[in-house]
């Protein structure tokens, strides 16, 4: 009977402790997801005072279908630094071209030259890796239906929040791909590029 008991009271106490010890390994996941979070409330947020990229061609897909697999030169683009943050209106867009065709603007891709830099918070200037700008080209998605024979404008808004990437060696990355607008310029001018881009993103 002893033996019973002293039995049954082992078989409840190793029950218990397992109990205590999934409790314990639920809990911690959670807990450190809480420090994580709370850590990164308290890490600054990245700022940049501009994210030049060196463009030295423009080209332009406006096939049928969404392969992309044909790109045409925009020849009226001058090639040169492009900064992305400064390139959200028609004040001070991406680029001018008259050079689209009738049809839907798919994709534009920029090729890249190798003076990439982005300017930090503090003034220091550090290189930009784009390594697929300089190979198949820093896309700009944009699908936009054109009538050709006009003048447009062409708007890129990033935020560099989560579009410029930090590799926590020093160096900078930029994601290839960036969300633009087609703006149509109409004879006069006008403002509210801004507000238009992005109305339509």
């Amino acid at each position: 009977m002893k033996t019973y008991l002293l039995f049954s009271g082992l078989l409840t106490s190793a029950v218990l402790l397992t109990g205590c010890e999934d409790a314990l390994q639920e809990a911690a996941p959670a807990t450190q997801t809480a420090a994580q979070d709370a850590k990164k409330e308290k890490e600054p947020k990245l700022t940049y005072q501009a994210v030049n990229v060196d463009v030295q061609r423009v080209e332009v897909s406006q096939d049928a279908d969404e392969s992309t697999s044909h790109w045409a030169t925009l020849t009226d683009v001058q090639p040169g630094m492009r900064n992305l943050l400064a390139s959200s209106t028609l004040a001070s867009p991406l680029f001018t071209t008259a050079g689209f065709q009738a049809g839907t603007v798919k994709q534009i891709r920029l090729i890249l030259g190798a003076n990439n830099t982005i300017t930090l918070s503090n003034g220091r200037v550090v290189a930009l890796d784009t390594p697929s700008g300089q190979t198949s080209g820093l896309k700009v998605k944009v699908n936009r239906l054109i009538t050709g024979g006009q003048q447009y404008a062409v708007l890129v808004g990033i935020d560099p929040e989560w579009q410029v990437v930090a590799k926590g060696n020093g160096s900078y990355g930029l994601k290839p791909v960036l969300e633009g607008y087609i703006a149509t310029i109409l004879s006069g001018g006008g403002g509210g590029g801004e507000t238009e881009l992005r109305a339509q993103r």
